[in-house]
């Protein structure tokens, strides 16, 4: 450490103690001021580091760690840098998503549609070029205070992975807004941007362009004004830092290693006997001979055919990139690619204290097996979170697809009618023994999941019915039989639109009949009644499903 960092340490120290904000254990204050009085100043006005011992170098690390965390957030909050993203992105791409949006298209068609003419695409691609630099600039600049912001947030939160982005034929939030406080999501052109040489101009400017509006499809949730960030977008470190990437890659060859074992049986002991026997295969047929589980390799969910078929598809197409030509080579690069994935995601969630949400299937099946590998570093509440969001983007979302596609504006208003909490417990119902009894079955938490929104959507549609049914009576007699008189509803007399001593002589009605003091009164108890089912959690999702 450079003893200029080591002075700046040592008078936070200083001041955190006058302050009084550092408690000590009773049997260790003895302990932390022998070593204090030990350390002395030179005449350069500067700490003599020699008289600086472990103990308190060890508490100034963590004390520097935290003050700069917390100035980093008192510079520029998570609302100024998400505006920043999103200003940029919007003066990029905001144009054509306009364009898009009137044309009632979605990011696949529209961006296809952009890049099937030349002209388009060469003058595109300086944009594209020109956005991706002040991109990667901005996040090199920024990325530090957004992970702080999010790290240190206690909010429940969902880490989207497994993806470049989500999908543009829904929105993820619709289904991870209904559990968790805020989802993340990654910047997709960080992401890409490695596998950019490898495109033509057409596909470049596509790719680019589809991922542009697929983000500004959720400008609104992200810069809504709500308490908690319903979206917030995120940098990826795989991209930023060195040492994460060979940590994560590190972990993706102890997992191939361990799903080596589950294929072939075969014993591996680090990551150059790992490729060596990879390198031994020459042909897919040789490769599926030798399986011992063929269910456990997995290419695409989506392929058809046989497992010889797919893998040499898979060498077909990623042969080239991987720079492997060799079936069984790239067998390997698959596992690595596929496990350093998983283990991303894993890592990812876990350093934001979220829950990984990993959509796409054949990712999952990866993800699933990388936790098999590592039982027993998942806690109990963060898989019982990981079950809630694997039933909203599987079970859920097949069995309600209204559930993807429901309007930003319905979100921010469950959020900001304090509904969250109503729906989130709604959703946990009867999961918590499942998840115990079996913490890998998602099929049957899936099930559970359904079943609790289904029978709440019952219950909603019901008390909704017998409202309607209900009985304005007044002196024996139902006000709906005078329900219209002369073109003009009851319900626009009762807001004080025409005067109601005139509707009760031009119906011609004999009795009792209400003034409009009672009717207002017996009309507001019923809108009342009425709204308060309308606004609960379950009666907001609802609605949004015809809109």
């Amino acid at each position: 450490m450079e003893r200029e960092e080591l002075h700046r340490r040592i008078e936070l120290l200083q001041k955190k103690l006058k302050e009084g904000k550092i408690k000590f254990a009773p049997h260790l204050i003895d302990g932390f001021w022998e070593s204090m009085e030990k350390v002395r100043m030179l005449s350069d006005g500067m700490v003599d580091a020699d008289t600086v011992d472990g103990r308190i170098r060890s508490l100034c690390m963590f004390i520097a760690h935290e003050n700069d965390r917390q100035e980093w957030k008192d510079a520029v909050s998570l609302k100024e840098i998400q505006e920043g993203y999103f200003q940029r992105v919007d003066y990029a791409f905001g144009q054509l998503f306009e364009m898009m949006t009137e044309a009632n298209a979605n990011p696949y068609k529209f961006s296809g549609w952009f890049s099937s003419e030349q002209s388009r695409v060469k003058d595109c691609l300086p944009v594209i070029e020109e956005f991706l630099e002040e991109t990667q600039k901005f996040w090199e600049n920024i990325s530090d205070p957004t992970w702080i912001h999010l790290e240190d947030s206690f909010d429940s939160k969902a880490v989207f992975s497994g993806e470049l982005f989500p999908d543009g034929n829904s929105n993820l939030a619709s289904s991870t807004g209904l559990y968790f406080d805020t989802t993340i999501l990654p910047d997709p052109f960080l992401k890409i941007s490695p596998m950019l040489q490898f495109m033509d101009d057409e596909e470049r400017c596509y790719e680019i362009v589809r991922l542009a509006l697929q983000v500004l499809s959720y400008k609104s949730l992200a810069l809504s004004d709500t308490e908690k960030p319903i979206v917030a977008i995120l940098p990826d470190r795989h991209h930023l830092e060195d040492n994460y990437r060979e940590y994560v890659n590190e972990c993706a060859v102890t997992d191939s290693i361990e799903h080596t074992k589950v294929l072939f049986g075969q014993d591996i002991s680090d990551s150059e006997e790992l490729f060596a026997y990879y390198s031994h295969f020459n042909n897919a047929e040789d490769v599926v001979s030798r399986l011992l589980s063929p269910d456990k390799l997995v290419f695409d969910t989506e392929w058809e055919g046989s497992l010889a078929d797919q893998m040499n598809k898979f060498i077909q197409e990623q042969g080239t990139k991987l720079g492997m030509d060799k079936p069984g080579q790239a067998i390997y690069m698959h596992l690595i690619s596929r496990f350093s994935q998983a283990n991303d995601s894993y890592q990812r969630s876990l350093q934001l204290k979220g829950t990984p949400i990993v959509r796409a299937p054949t990712s999952w099946i990866w993800y699933n097996q990388m936790l098999e590998y590592n039982a027993g570093n998942s806690s109990m509440d963060s898989l019982h979170d990981l079950h809630i969001a694997r039933a909203l983007n599987s079970t859920v979302k097949n069995e309600m697809p209204w559930m993807g596609n429901i309007p930003a504006d319905s979100l921010i208003e469950i959020r900001q009618s304090g509904a969250l909490d109503e729906i989130r417990h709604l959703l946990s119902g009867g999961l918590q023994e499942l998840v115990e009894a079996n913490p890998s079955n998602f099929y049957r938490t899936g099930d559970q999941v359904f079943d609790n929104l289904d029978a709440a959507f019952l219950e909603h549609e019901k008390k909704i019915k017998e409202l309607s049914n209900k009985k304005w009576k007044f002196a024996g007699k139902d006000i709906g039989s005078f329900i219209v008189v002369g073109g003009i509803s009851i319900t626009a007399a009762l807001t004080s639109l025409p005067a109601f001593a005139a509707l009760g002589a031009a119906a011609g009605m004999s009795g009792y009949i209400p003034n409009v003091k009672e009717l207002k009164e017996k009309y507001r108890a019923l809108t009342a009644e009425e709204n308060e089912v309308k606004n609960t959690g379950v009666g907001i999702l609802l609605s949004s499903k015809s809109v």
